[in-house]
């Protein structure tokens, strides 16, 4: 037998092993284990932080000035004269370092800011500095006649500011001359405080008009974590292209969040040129960074699409090392109304639409188990479904999680291949399940592919099972051989009957995710994987 006879003799037995294997002939379609199913979760019934909860965070001490002190420190914040600076006021009173105004007012020709009254409480020297414990704000509106945009506000608050935030803050009231004034560079690490809250906030623009009932920052000084929340924010305008959209937020929420450490990672980013390794060391996975989490009542409409949440709950608990999230997401709805304008938007809406949706629904859950003791993260109960489309249950384990971060962390910008590696090998997977379970998705995609390739479903189904007649063949041997022929038989299977795709993945021992991106390599097998890929 000649050399070529030989090969093509050898192509055509892999070949109709391969069509065997995905037509079924050889199926592993009821063997190994199944991906477990999971079921959705109950809403969790949060609620935001109390009115008790900021109250504690304005709280500032009693403090003891000198007369000559605060007037001091009264000067050079420009509020001693109202001459010596763009702000005057109508009068003013107190002492000992608090001070009330009323009818304070700058004007700079058509544009103007007018201040009700201000109480400054706890006016002192911070060194060579001038600062504040806490400042309150009523009667608020700022009036900028050039972008014709008007801004009130019933209150603003801010309790605890850095000598550098309090010092911003009446410099900016001062010198206001247009609405982009108004903003400070909180991201400079001198800029600080403790608690900030502004009520009864509206600004009406020609582009946009928005409302606000309600927005809170406050922080604990002994714990450092941030409690805040946004209420009532109603929202309209005109968008770019043209067209009018409006919006809801009725609630947005945080308790115990520790957003020092996102903080520190966001300075760690700048000073490391943006690198996610020099990052690393400011942020750890394991640690819990909310008590609680919640969003609801969210709605935008435009010509185009409207879209409504009905909310969003996360809760963590922790004991001994061990932190508990729970997360769940009723459902989320988009619905198709006009076509946009935007080209790349309406080919979206387009594909939307031959998919056969009018609306997409989505809804999710999911628990995660940080364990700090062990190093590991376990997700389980994991489910994001779309409704008329399918439903995906999901579950993971991993170990070493903080071992590498801390590893690339110490790495920093300058860490070779190697090291890389290295730091690699610490994470190691204990398991992974995906559960697909078709609810139409498979038909409305064959009769999209259909469309956009010409001819029938059935003819796109003929032409996907050549495809993965092919892929074990390119793979060649070893485990990646072996499971991209068991994956390409069960999702064979899948698409011409429906039903469930499950996919298990159980080493016997945890295993490096470096070993696992290197299967082609021979030196691990399905067996040690656990692997396991079915259609039922």
């Amino acid at each position: 037998m000649s050399f070529t006879r030989s090969v093509s003799v050898s192509f055509a037995a892999a070949l109709c092993l391969s069509t065997a294997l995905v037509m079924g002939g050889c199926s592993s379609k009821d063997e190994g284990p199944s991906a477990t199913k999971s079921s959705p979760a109950n809403p969790l019934g949060l609620k935001g932080p109390s009115e008790k909860t900021f109250a504690k965070h304005f709280a500032v001490p009693k403090r003891k000035v000198s007369d000559a002190e605060a007037q001091e420190a009264l000067a050079l914040l420009s509020l001693g004269e109202s001459s010596t600076s763009g702000l005057s006021w109508d009068k003013t009173s107190g002492s000992d370092g608090n001070y009330s105004y009323s009818g304070l007012v700058v004007k700079d020709g058509s544009n103007s800011l007018n201040i009700k009254s201000a109480n400054l409480i706890g006016v002192h020297m911070d060194g060579e500095t001038a600062s504040f414990d806490r400042a309150d704000f009523s009667g608020i509106t700022v009036l900028d006649t050039e972008e014709n945009v008007t801004v009130t506000m019933d209150s603003f608050s801010v309790a605890r500011p850095s000598p550098a935030m309090a010092r911003s803050i009446i410099e900016g009231l001062s010198n206001i001359k247009k609405i982009d004034d108004l903003d400070l560079d909180i991201d400079d690490e001198d800029m600080s405080f403790g608690a900030i809250g502004m009520s009864g906030v509206a600004m009406n623009s020609p582009e946009i008009n928005l409302t606000a009932k309600t927005m809170m920052w406050g922080e604990d000084e002994t714990t450092e974590l941030s409690d805040f929340k946004i209420e009532d924010v109603n929202f309209e305008g005109t968008g770019e292209q043209g067209g009018a959209f409006s919006g809801r937020l009725g609630n947005l929420s945080a308790v115990g969040m520790n957003a020092k450490a996102f903080g520190d990672m966001n300075k760690k980013m700048r000073g490391s040129m943006g690198s996610p390794m020099g990052a690393m060391g400011s942020f750890n996975p394991l640690a819990k960074v909310y008590d609680t989490m919640a969003m609801d009542d969210f709605s935008f409409d435009s010509d185009f699409v409207s879209v409504e949440a009905k909310g969003f709950e996360g809760k963590a608990t922790e004991k001994g090392g061990v932190t508990t999230i729970r997360q769940v997401s009723e459902p989320f709805v988009i619905k198709l109304k006009d076509d946009p304008k935007d080209a790349s938007a309406k080919r979206a809406f387009d594909t939307i639409r031959s998919l056969e949706f009018d609306e997409l629904v989505f809804q999710s859950s999911q628990t995660t188990v940080l364990d700090a003791n062990k190093d590991t993260v376990e997700l389980k109960d994991g489910l994001f479904t779309m409704k008329d489309g399918f439903k995906l249950s999901y579950n993971y384990g991993a170990t070493g999680v903080k071992a590498m971060t801390d590893q690339m962390a110490a790495m920093g910008n300058s860490g070779s291949g190697q090291q890389m590696s290295a730091a690699m090998e610490m994470l190691k997977l204990n398991g992974m399940q995906l559960r697909l379970e078709d609810d139409s998705i498979v038909d409305r995609s064959l009769k999209l592919a259909a469309e956009m390739r010409g001819g029938t479903p059935e003819s796109i189904r003929r032409e996907l099972k050549v495809a993965l007649t092919m892929a074990p063949l390119m793979a060649g041997g070893g485990a990646e051989g072996e499971m991209l022929a068991e994956l390409a038989g069960a999702f064979g299977d899948f698409v011409q009957n429906g039903g469930t795709l499950s996919i298990v993945m159980d080493p016997k021992s945890p295993i490096a995710m470096s070993d696992l991106a290197n299967v082609k390599g021979g030196g691990t097998s399905v067996a040690d994987l656990g692997f396991s890929a079915k259609a039922e």
